[in-house]
């Protein structure tokens, strides 16, 4: 295949100038995009076209336990008192990954752009047979991407072969003057390291899987040095993110009030009204929990206590990784209700880091490597393996 015959699928909080972007939700409905991505003008002029578009959750939002019983809520609450809890969530499959999993009628969609913060994208590629890249912070440009948490959106690849993914990624990576939270490296190539990676091991995580997911897992370490290793805070990365995620998340919806562009509510006597009444037919219950309670937690009398506190232990997390003896860190995609797998999706972008979700037996898997150091999750995917036909 040829990069003439690989279409790429956007996520509709990917823009494209000319065509309604929504990010999945109501109150952008209508909103034709002045301008177009930085990824997508970089895909294009390396060969690679337009697939088509698809629609997923609301800005991310429903996979940060924003249910009815309250987990985004008990969030807050254990950053504080170490109160664990938990969210039911029903597993689903967003359009993007629906789209690669059936095909598409006469286009070769071999790709998408998607933006995970939350882990819905990494664990669905993963149980459908496909992979999800995430780089490094700040390598991919976040321009014309309709945010959910800036700190931490990032444009992942979903793909069906890590080897193409990763020459896809080589064309979008580099420098652009649009995001001003990128590295400076104008271009990056992604070579592998001449020996194989080392893979940390996180006994303390990893048991807490089922036993097929356990033996899955240990299979895989099989054909690597391993190193024991355990993961500090890492039940804290699940408050942590959830926290900072709906903090951000409040902030990236408060511009929408129908006012400057999108949903604009037709009934209200004032001001107040407008945006009150825009936003409450424009956004869905999950986003305006997450808004609400985003707003809640960075007020004064509530900053130093829940914000601030979480992004203290947000550093720790990052200066806990320090990739010492090991070059990845083995994870499964999977230990638990949705609540609980935050932890597991809340480290690479919590801490900016590379990594990649894929299946194998059933199961779903991860590895993260340490800023900038993708070669060694080529490496890894390659050596088990993982290879496509």
């Amino acid at each position: 295949m040829n990069n003439l015959t690989m279409g790429v699928m956007l996520d509709d909080c990917i823009m494209e100038r000319g065509k309604t972007s929504t990010a999945g939700s109501r109150i952008l409905e209508g909103f034709v995009s002045p301008i177009t991505a930085t990824v997508v003008t970089r895909m294009t002029q390396a060969g690679y076209a337009v697939a088509g578009r698809t629609t997923g959750p609301e800005f991310g939002a429903y996979v940060m336990g924003c249910d009815a019983d309250g987990g985004i809520y008990r969030a807050v609450k254990a950053v504080v008192d170490s109160t664990a809890g938990t969210a039911g969530l029903a597993a689903r499959s967003t359009g993007v990954i629906a789209a690669q999993s059936t095909g598409v009628t006469g286009v070769s969609a071999a790709f998408a752009f998607v933006n995970d913060v939350f882990g819905a994208y990494r664990r669905q590629a993963a149980n459908n047979g496909l992979c999800c890249l995430r780089p490094t912070y700040g390598t991919v440009s976040r321009y014309g991407l309709i945010p959910t948490a800036p700190s931490m959106d990032q444009i992942n690849i979903i793909c069906d072969d890590l080897t193409r993914g990763f020459g896809l990624l080589s064309c979008i990576a580099g420098r652009d003057a649009g995001d001003g939270a990128m590295f400076p490296q104008e271009a990056y190539a992604y070579g592998k390291p001449d020996k194989l990676p080392t893979i940390g091991i996180p006994a303390h995580i990893l048991n807490r899987t089922d036993a097929e997911t356990r033996q899955t897992l240990a299979s895989f370490a099989e054909r690597f040095r391993t190193v024991d290793i355990e993961i500090q805070y890492f039940d804290a990365c699940r408050h942590v993110l959830s926290i900072l995620g709906c903090g951000e998340l409040s902030v990236a919806v408060s511009r929408y009030d129908g006012v400057k562009y999108g949903r604009r509510a037709e009934g209200y006597a004032n001001l107040e009204e407008l945006y009150v009444n825009t936003r409450t037919e424009g956004l869905g219950a999950a986003v305006k929990l997450a808004a609400i309670t985003g707003a809640a937690v960075m007020t004064d009398d509530n900053y130093a206590r829940y914000y601030d506190k979480a992004m203290r232990v947000r550093r720790l997390v990052k200066e806990s990784l320090a990739f010492d003896g090991y070059d990845l860190i083995l994870l499964p995609c999977d230990i638990g209700d949705a609540y609980e797998n935050l932890s597991l999706y809340g480290l690479a972008p919590l801490a900016g880091l590379p990594s990649v979700s894929f299946g194998r037996n059933g199961c779903g898997l991860q590895l993260i490597a340490a800023a900038h150091n993708e070669g060694a999750l080529l490496s890894a995917w390659e050596h088990a393996g993982e290879v496509r036909a």
